[in-house]
């Protein structure tokens, strides 16, 4: 499959989430929407990117901290400890390589 409608992808409900995975062979796409207040704090192998589309979060990874609003990117190299904080309610999407299985089997 090489297109696909997101308003289409069965969602992933979780406590204080909502989200939708697109899983590639290497890749995979995940568009999350959080509520305000959420907090989640973990590590894991796979390389990651967000681009943060609505709302202000707080992200530390590793050592380095910081607000972002719509608009900005956080890169999240792979086995670095992160912590996201919604401050408001947030859409963003996610992309990791390789997909991550505890995300896929809803886990994680």
């Amino acid at each position: 499959m090489y297109f696909y409608d997101l308003n289409e992808v069965k969602a992933q409900e979780m406590p204080g989430r909502e989200r939708k995975l697109v899983i590639g062979k290497n890749l995979m796409l995940l568009f999350v929407e959080r509520e305000a207040g959420s907090v989640q704090e973990h590590t894991h192998s796979n390389e990651q990117m967000l681009y943060l589309m609505e709302g202000k979060a707080t992200f530390r990874v590793g050592e380095e901290e910081r607000t972002i609003e719509a608009g900005q990117v956080v890169h999240i190299p792979e086995g670095i400890p992160h912590r996201l904080v919604a401050h408001t309610r947030i859409r963003y999407l996610g992309i990791y390589s390789p997909p991550r299985e505890a995300v896929i089997s809803g886990k994680a």
